[in-house]
């Protein structure tokens, strides 16, 4: 340990519990570079500019992810955990995904910003989150209100667009559920790549549900 201090959460407000933070974070890091304050710089950062990169130690782990207030817990102030020095990060760049995993390690991942796709395609935004039921669902109601009228298709579409646009987060959490998957982190990433990748290193024996399985080697002729 070093004579340098940081934050540690101890009660989570409803804020730090939607981030998926857990008593014990200790903050270390804002934008990439260490932080030493205490709750009032904290909250005069957020002042100054929001969203702010998080970076927090848990174990021997570190979690980024974005946050728009101080008020995610109880602050305590703590002596500093000694941390390799990290690259400085822009949040403007960065958006906060969520990872949803199972007992035996499968998980799956979905943006919490952003995500146009479901604004401008709808269906092919829910086929791309394996959302089957909904995607049938609204195919169904276009070719019914299509019978009607076409204009009637042309508005369904537009409130189905609507509604998937703001809701969209939940209808993945509630299909992953009943895959046995639940919501366990939110980690601040550029790309889905680079979200996959902060997980993989937080959980090594983690595996993406909809990862192809590779077909087992041909037996060996005698």
């Amino acid at each position: 340990m070093t004579d340098t201090t940081c934050l540690q959460l101890s009660q989570l407000l409803p804020a730090g519990r939607a981030l998926h933070l857990r008593p014990g974070d200790l903050l270390c890091r804002i934008n990439g570079l260490p932080f030493t304050g205490g709750a009032e710089a904290l909250a005069e950062r957020f002042a100054a500019a929001r969203p702010l990169a998080l970076g927090f130690r848990r174990g021997d782990a570190d979690v980024t992810l974005l946050a728009e207030t101080a008020a995610l817990g109880r602050w305590e102030i703590v002596p500093a955990p000694v941390l390799p020095e990290g690259p400085r990060l822009h949040p403007e760049v960065l958006r906060n995904w969520e990872v949803l995993a199972a007992p035996d390690a499968t998980y799956d991942l979905q943006p919490l910003s952003g995500v146009t796709l479901a604004w401008l395609a709808t269906p092919l935004w829910l086929l791309q989150m394996r959302l089957w039921g909904l995607a049938a669902a609204l195919a169904a109601a276009v070719a019914l209100a299509f019978a009607v009228a076409p204009w009637l298709a042309a508005g369904v579409h537009l409130l189905a667009a609507v509604h998937v646009g703001r809701a969209g987060p939940a209808y993945v959490r509630a299909d992953r559920k009943l895959r046995g998957l639940l919501p366990v982190a939110t980690l601040a990433a550029g790309s889905e790549s680079e979200a996959h990748a902060a997980w993989l290193r937080l959980a090594p024996n983690a595996r993406f549900l909809f990862a192809r399985a590779l077909p087992l080697p041909a037996p060996a002729s005698a």
